[in-house]
């Protein structure tokens, strides 16, 4: 009888889990599922039209990634607040990260303005610097409505409800496909712009994520509370206001600051990794570009039990129940490994069919398919070392994987797929294969942090 229990048990965290992480991996999955559409449709004009994307995307992500990172504090600060029916403290962080995340979307708008003239510096083709700056420059704008977006997303996220943030970004991604046939290819009287025009499809339903927010909550009455502003008898001064608010804004610079730095180290590796690529030629980087966006579909899946794991874990923390934090977290990892075992061997015996999804030329679809076998071999540590993060962001313990994140991805990853790549000649392969490395690493260290704070919080 004890047994049975124990599983009923073990099933509801995992039931839990996927509960809270189906409308992210939903919403993930959509995201990246317009950057599969963005591929294929600009593969079909050419290796230079895709090389552009390939580079542009690899630049723009990488800068997105810290505003990202800095959005991101606001789902475990508010699950603690939320757990614990804090509603003011709740209302003070949203406010904080609004105001936070637009003077960092215009801030990171101007820093990739100034990096485009900088890329001729970095050794590419010519062919793909002439095609890019249509495309580079409509994505770079999108960052402002984006992140304010993600300011409303990871808010409500914090108060479990990732519904509706899932049910505006499929919206806004099939406004976002429609728009590219008409912009890349000139149909249903769009004008034809080519790889520009995918870039102003994503700028135009990005502008539109935020305000289908404003609308939902406008309507919604159970998020009123959440919304409103803090009332005179909530606090007893004005000066405890203040000091909130300053202190609401440290806390999510604290926890912020290295998530972003974790991840723009993770995403720094990989647009190095794509500048390695630019090394061998326009045929490897149209290659890198179709192998690391499957990656990047097959991250955000696991990604969404991440997102889980640190709102139930969250939630936990709040209630200061340890069970559960380690019962939510431990069915998040081996959610995650299991949906990463699938993609293993959908890369391993189907890529080339992948391959010849995104592209014609025979060159590329011959080097993607020799580096989908190596992403094959990976995606279980991947899947591993994202969920086991996840957990540890519910905990807001973000100092230690940061440092982690500079051991495994720079210090590691890099010079390992420089050595493989070049001096021990194995081009593309050996360059995919130093990312395993660091990638391996990272689910080793991530898993032992969490393990250890267990045994410190008495497990």
């Amino acid at each position: 009888m004890s047994v049975d229990f124990k599983n009923m048990i073990a099933k509801r965290y995992y039931t839990e889990n996927l509960r809270i992480a189906f409308p992210v991996i939903l919403s993930f999955a959509g995201q990246q599922f317009v950057q599969v559409m963005d591929t294929i449709m600009v593969g079909r004009l050419g290796a230079v039209e895709l090389s552009a994307v390939s580079l542009s995307s690899a630049i723009i992500t990488n800068i997105t990634m810290i505003g990202l990172g800095i959005a991101m504090a606001l789902t475990p600060l508010t699950g603690y607040h939320f757990a614990r029916n804090e509603k003011s403290q709740c209302n003070v962080l949203f406010r904080n990260s609004l105001l936070l995340n637009i003077i960092m979307s215009v801030a990171l708008c101007g820093l990739l303005f100034a990096i485009n003239p900088m890329l001729r510096l970095f050794g590419q083709p010519q062919s793909v610097l002439d095609a890019l700056d249509g495309y580079y420059y409509s994505v770079t704008l999108s960052l402002i409505p984006y992140l304010i977006f993600l300011t409303f997303k990871q808010y409500l996220e914090g108060l479990g409800n990732t519904f509706y943030s899932m049910l505006i970004t499929l919206g806004c991604n099939v406004l976002n496909i429609f728009l590219n046939i008409g912009f890349i290819y000139g149909y249903m009287g769009f004008p034809e712009l080519g790889v520009t025009g995918a870039g102003v499809a994503t700028l135009i339903s990005r502008i539109m994520m935020p305000i289908a927010f404003i609308i939902i909550i406008f309507i919604k009455k159970e998020f009123k509370p959440y919304f409103r502003r803090q009332r005179d008898n909530e606090t007893t001064s004005q000066q405890v206001l203040v000091d909130s608010l300053t202190c609401r804004l440290v806390d999510l610079l604290k926890v912020g600051f290295p998530i972003a730095a974790q991840m723009t180290l993770e995403l720094f590796s990989l647009t190095f990794m794509t500048i390695m690529m630019g090394w061998l030629g326009e045929k490897t980087l149209a290659a890198n570009q179709i192998a690391q966006t499957m990656i990047g579909f097959s991250f955000m899946i696991a990604n969404g039990v991440a997102s889980a794991s640190t709102i139930l874990v969250s939630h936990d923390y709040g209630r200061k129940d340890i069970n559960s934090i380690k019962n939510h977290a431990y069915s998040a990892i081996h959610l995650g490994i299991a949906i990463m075992i699938c993609f293993a061997l959908l890369y391993a015996f189907g890529g080339e069919f992948l391959a010849r999804i995104f592209s014609t030329d025979e060159d590329v679809i011959a080097i993607a398919t020799k580096l989908f076998m190596v992403v094959a071999l990976f995606e279980i540590f991947d899947g591993t070392q994202v969920t086991a993060l996840g957990a540890l962001r519910g905990l807001t313990d973000v100092k230690r994987p940061m440092y982690y994140a500079l051991i495994c991805y720079i210090l590691v990853e890099i010079p390992v797929g420089y050595i493989l790549g070049f001096p021990l000649g194995l081009g593309a392969i050996g360059i995919v294969g130093g990312f395993m490395a660091g990638l391996i690493l990272a689910a080793t260290l991530f898993l032992l942090r969490f393990r250890k704070l267990m045994r410190a919080m008495g497990e």
